[in-house]
């Protein structure tokens, strides 16, 4: 392996609830920071770059280089975006740093306190979108619009979107990390029974909204070696943007097929196919959402996603397991963190230490964002050799 092919070497997830009233987000920050450190067997000495949310006090708001205290030594790379420290946007930014010799060992991640302070909107509100505010179009009804279209024209139905809800929301309810631990078991009939928020999409077609924060440790091959987990490769990823996110409402025919390009980027890159992938771990705002990629990720041609979900192939055991661990719709939605959360999921996969382990995973895919919010990132993870 090339000494600096950029892998994966440690992970953290802080706790998730609906509210912590009694952590800061400075705590959870550090938390994730410092354990995901701590679990890729490191010091903070060693991490020479820093891809985290800075909540304060202290530094500067939402600079980067305020972490280079809190690490005790200096830091050769940063970043101040919000998207840039979560995810698959934040690991394939760390790993090109990584690669190029940037820097060495790159910390990915931070924390929102998501009811509490300026975060307390739903996503896409709090700035101005001319396009947009004035319908009162916030997250929920950008995704039913392209979901609506999707059923028109191709007549995915509400009885599938419930089986994908079902699924996940089990997957979850077995997990005892999640929001929802022990909360199951969900059936199609109990998501079809909820209220609707915006049509075709009910409530428990949509994700829930927590606190929480999470990280993940990106190095090179040569500095994993002497480390205590079997490192995860980054093999490959791509990014796919149509406009800025929630800026105008979402068309079936701009995006409903975001992501297709991406994934075949990637796949051509990692030498791979769509159906070599052992675990999906993909953002699910909403159930329509996994029904979506499971056509633009190459399972099925579009129209297909449907049905495909619904005869069972995106459970645990299936032939497609989708977010083993309940994704957003289960586990947690952190802000921009649940994106990050995705990433941490699939690593565990890939180490087998995963609670609702999928045997035998070799392979996985993380994909952040969708058709509403009109960008997609993705990347295709594997275990790395020693």
């Amino acid at each position: 392996m090339d000494p600096r092919q950029p892998v994966i070497v440690g992970v953290h997830a802080t706790e998730q609830a609906l509210s912590l009233p009694h952590r800061t987000a400075a705590d959870l920050a550090l938390e994730a920071a410092r354990q995901a450190v701590a679990d890729a067997g490191l010091t903070p000495a060693d991490v020479d770059g820093a891809q985290l949310d800075w909540p304060g006090p202290g530094g500067a708001a939402d600079d980067g280089s305020s972490w280079a205290r809190l690490f005790g030594g200096e830091l050769r790379w940063t970043s101040d975006a919000m998207m840039d420290n979560a995810g698959v946007r934040g690991l394939l930014k760390a790993s090109a740093a990584v690669r190029a010799g940037y820097a060495d060992t790159v910390v990915v991640g931070g924390c929102r306190l998501v009811s509490r302070g300026p975060d307390n909107n739903p996503v896409g509100a709090g700035r101005p979108l001319e396009f947009t505010d004035v319908w009162g179009a916030y997250v929920v009804p950008q995704f039913a619009l392209v979901a609506a279209r999707h059923m028109h024209e191709f007549g995915t139905t509400p009885r599938q979107l419930a089986e994908v809800a079902a699924v996940i929301r089990n997957n979850g309810s077995k997990n005892p990390e999640a929001m929802m631990y022990g909360r199951g078991p969900y059936t199609a009939e109990s998501v079809l029974a909820s209220r609707m928020i915006s049509a075709p999409l009910r409530l428990l077609d949509c994700c829930i909204v927590g606190e929480g924060g999470a990280a993940f440790v990106v190095t090179t091959a040569e500095r994993a070696v002497d480390l205590p987990h079997s490192p995860v490769a980054v093999l490959a990823g791509s990014m796919e943007y149509r406009q800025a996110a929630y800026v105008n409402p979402a068309l079936y025919r701009e995006v409903g097929q975001i992501g297709r390009a991406a994934a075949e980027r990637s796949y051509a890159r990692a030498g791979v196919c769509a159906r070599d992938i052992g675990v999906f771990s993909l953002y699910d705002s909403n159930s329509f959402e996994v029904i979506r990629q499971l056509e633009t990720l190459g399972l099925c041609a579009e129209g297909e996603g449907g049905p495909l979900a619904a005869g069972g192939a995106i459970t645990p055991d299936g032939s497609h397991p989708v977010n083993p661990d309940g994704g957003c719709l289960s586990y947690a939605w952190n802000g921009t963190q649940q994106l990050t959360l995705r990433v941490i999921e699939a690593v565990r996969q890939l180490r087998g230490t995963a609670v609702n382990q999928v045997p035998g995973t070799e392979l996985a895919v993380v994909a952040n964002a969708g058709s509403g919010a009109q960008h997609y990132e993705m990347c295709v993870l594997g275990r790395a050799c020693r």
